[in-house]
């Protein structure tokens, strides 16, 4: 566990709204133990296959985390342990893969599909919520693998794609592999100037694997959409630890784009981002960083100063989030060695999209959404975003925390589909 320390100014919103209090901040008792978490915030969310349930049956996971209780003792810091907490997924994971390959041996691609889907749902949380040891590496291998095999039963299906990572700089930290996106092309007739594109940045702990329903959703609408991680999750091969190289990162996906455009038919005049959660933080940054070449930009759940306060970053473990999120976003920005988290706070604002007047540019049409008592990236952020320049829209959801839902996802799309068709 993190030390907590003294309040700091501003005085967050959420702070104010708080059912319980633990040194100032919101505490949600849910991290009291293993029960409690699959009981009072897992459980419902996996029945209903809402994220990171996406694709789940519960039946999967009643028997998992029994034993997760059992081998923890129902202490809570057995999730702080990625090998011990991982392993009892595998074996579920590993069985529901093999029904999914009788399934296709029996030609029911729907069953394969679906079995893939649960298998990688299982391996998702497995490596919840960043793939940061030897197992939950391996989960993430075995759940990738179970999605591309249903990726292409999907419909339309999602094609994996190395995208060159163009703008590389290995002196900063950058890895020379190629960026690995998966691709989804929309049903129907391809309109006269050819598909908008949506850049779908994911989050901390939601890899290219895990937003089916909202790519889905977007094709729908005929968006075609390429999905792909942030510096420090997933395969991105961005350095984490260095402010610019999601910049890099950025200019090597639009470069792609526009070598691809032909190809796939995209209208290189309508291409706009998606960033959920910490992706929302990128999808900020792009939006200024690359306004001359994107339509428009959605910041969903996003942080881009407070985020980076020490205190609220020491009192992330104990708030909205089901894990320790400090020590999860530590890792995800490159602080590994001894003491990560206090690392991460003493150095954080070099982060921060105000301090570095990344906000001060010039942004494409941009949506800012979240929820009014997010205790995952405070308010506050959005409302500094969303009130500087021009080009902005800003909802503030009453009475929802992270992300703003339930309802963000409808209005962010109907957004979207507003500003691809021009209307004000």
């Amino acid at each position: 566990m993190t030390r907590a320390t003294s309040i700091a100014s501003p005085s967050y919103h959420v702070q104010s709204t708080a059912s319980e209090l633990r040194n100032g901040f919101p505490y949600f008792g849910y991290h009291d133990s293993i029960t409690r978490l699959w009981s009072e915030k897992w459980r419902t969310l996996c029945e209903h296959g809402i994220y990171p349930f996406t694709d789940a049956k519960v039946a999967d996971f009643d028997p998992v985390f029994d034993e997760i209780v059992k081998l923890s003792e129902d202490r809570s810091d057995f999730l702080y342990k990625p090998d011990e907490y991982a392993r009892p997924f595998f074996s579920v994971g590993y069985d529901l893969v093999a029904f999914a390959r009788r399934a296709e041996e029996d030609k029911d691609d729907a069953k394969a599909r679906d079995f893939y889907l649960r298998a990688a749902a299982v391996y998702r949380i497995a490596r919840f919520p960043v793939n940061r040891s030897r197992l939950s590496q391996e989960a993430w291998e075995k759940g990738k693998a179970a999605y591309a095999r249903a990726g292409q039963y999907l419909n339309p299906p999602s094609v994996p794609v190395d995208i060159p990572f163009s703008h590389v700089d290995v002196s900063a930290g950058d890895l020379g592999l190629p960026i690995q996106a998966y691709l989804r092309m929309p049903n129907g007739t391809k309109p006269r100037d050819g598909w908008p594109v949506l850049l779908f940045i994911c989050g901390l702990d939601a890899y290219k694997t895990d937003h089916t329903p909202r790519t889905q959703a977007h094709m729908d609408r005929g968006f075609a959409t390429l999905s792909f991680e942030i510096p420090g999750t997933g395969d991105c091969p961005a350095a984490p630890n260095d402010p610019a190289s999601p910049d890099r990162l950025m200019s090597s996906v639009l470069d792609w784009v526009d070598a691809h455009a032909a190809e796939y038919s995209l209208d290189l005049s309508k291409i706009s981002a998606r960033g959920i959660s910490t992706g929302g933080y990128y999808a900020m940054r792009i939006a200024h960083t690359h306004s001359n070449r994107l339509f428009a930009a959605v910041a969903q759940g996003g942080g881009c100063h407070h985020m980076f306060d020490k205190a609220w970053i020491y009192a992330q473990n104990q708030m909205e989030y089901p894990f320790a999120l400090a020590d999860a976003l530590a890792y995800k920005f490159g602080y590994r060695e001894n003491e990560p988290v206090a690392a991460y706070a003493d150095d954080a604002r070099k982060f921060s999209l105000l301090d570095s007047g990344v906000l001060d540019r010039p942004s494409c049409k941009l949506l800012i959404i979240n929820g009014m008592e997010d205790s995952i990236f405070p308010i506050e952020d959005s409302l500094i975003v969303g009130l500087k320049g021009d080009k902005k829209d800003l909802i503030a959801r009453g009475n929802r925390g992270h992300m703003g839902n339930p309802g963000a996802e409808e209005l962010l799309y109907a957004w979207l589909d507003a500003a691809v068709a021009g209307k004000p």
